[in-house]
């Protein structure tokens, strides 16, 4: 049960609240992911979002995560679920520091063990080993003061600050895996604000993407690749300013497009305003559940995919054109169930399920069943709405 502080009176509105959402069913798992945002204006940060299940990628927009990716994820503990139970909005923690983060992590880790053996000591010392790569503005460790004293990022701001691209490009494909995430964004910065190259930042963001994937998911940093992703984007550009020009203005739109993109022809104009078909998108359709619909779906399959000899296929036809005619004529659905010598027929609803039907008959065939049984569970049938 979540705490109550002592002593403390709860409104009727609260304990309203409390109450209903008290009674709701308790969630029988949940998922824990941890984000890192790099500095920007303000320090970098770990985020912790709890029922993470729950979390789309616009929620994650006003923290700057829109695009992030998780570094880190665990399931929650039996008193998380119980906490979070009563949230009445998404909820996430944020941290920056390392020591803050481990301290916390700590206590719900041990509970975690008492339900998982072993789960929660190996994720805190998976998130211990991750502290390195993803440095906060916290107390540093004892072997990181010696090394913060040296200027930040010599390496990969000299890299970046080359004029050759060539060259920037080659340096970061042989020695991009060994930079952190802070030192990335710096980078990306630093490109955004200088020479804007986009094959640079196309590098920049394959690296930066790599950190948070898994082993298996990583992608390799190829100079084709790089190229690829550049011819891409630039095709893609073209493609929308070609398209937009020529809303606006079609008589002349060729004149304009030709002074942005020398050597511009026609057929580049016919090839960019094409656009693909669209996929026709199926139809959805209810699942036909009454019984005539069933038994004309087993019989139109019986003559597709079995081998009929000539009496058997006439037969077909004919009970399926009985049961299309009954069907488009609303007729009711007679059943007739003999009993101590006694038959009687029993009318049911043109649209009855199919599995009403069959229960009705399998009460028929149980043992000591009477007519007088019979009526009172067909009675009780076509008297509810929830047969058909």
């Amino acid at each position: 049960m979540v705490k109550i502080k002592e002593g403390y009176v709860m409104t009727a509105r609260e304990k309203e609240d409390f109450d209903r959402d008290n009674a709701r069913p308790r969630k029988p798992s949940g998922r824990v992911d941890y984000y890192f945002k790099p500095q920007t204006k303000y320090p970098p940060r770990i985020y912790v979002f709890m029922h993470a299940e729950m979390w789309c990628d616009r929620n994650r927009r006003p923290m700057g995560l829109f695009h992030a990716f998780a570094f880190l994820s665990r399931a929650m503990n039996s008193e998380e679920i119980e906490y979070h139970h009563f949230d009445n909005r998404l909820c996430y923690h944020q941290y920056e520091d390392w020591d803050k983060l481990l301290y916390a992590e700590q206590q719900e880790c041990e509970l975690l063990d008492e339900e998982n053996e072993g789960a929660g000591t190996a994720f805190l010392a998976k998130l211990k080993s991750l502290r390195e790569k993803y440095p906060l503005a916290g107390k540093p460790l004892p072997e990181q003061e010696v090394r913060d004293k040296t200027p930040a990022m010599p390496e990969i701001t000299t890299i970046i600050l080359q004029s050759d691209q060539q060259k920037v490009l080659a340096d970061l494909i042989a020695y991009g895996n060994s930079f952190k995430a802070g030192m990335l964004s710096t980078a990306m910065e630093i490109e955004g604000n200088g020479y804007q190259r986009k094959a640079v930042l196309v590098a920049l963001t394959g690296l930066y993407r790599n950190i948070v994937l898994e082993e298996p998911e990583k992608k390799e940093l190829t100079l084709e690749g790089i190229n690829r992703k550049v011819m891409a984007s630039k095709l893609r550009t073209r493609k929308n300013f070609v398209r937009r020009v020529y809303r606006q203005n079609k008589l002349f739109a060729m004149s304009e497009i030709c002074q942005h993109y020398l050597g511009y022809t026609e057929e580049m104009l016919l090839k960019d305003l094409a656009v693909k078909s669209k996929k026709v998108k199926r139809k959805k359709h209810k699942p036909s559940t009454d019984l005539r619909s069933c038994q004309l779906e087993k019989l139109a399959a019986k003559l597709r995919y079995h081998d009929l000899d000539e009496s058997q296929y006439h037969r077909v036809c004919n009970t399926m054109v009985m049961l299309q005619n009954a069907h488009n004529h609303r007729l009711p659905i007679p059943l007739t169930v003999k009993l101590g010598g006694e038959a009687l027929v029993y009318e049911f609803y043109w649209k009855t399920r199919e599995q009403v039907v069959k229960s009705f008959v399998e009460l028929a065939n149980s043992k000591g069943m009477t007519h007088e049984l019979l009526k009172q569970k067909h009675q009780e049938i076509t008297s509810s709405g929830y047969s058909f």
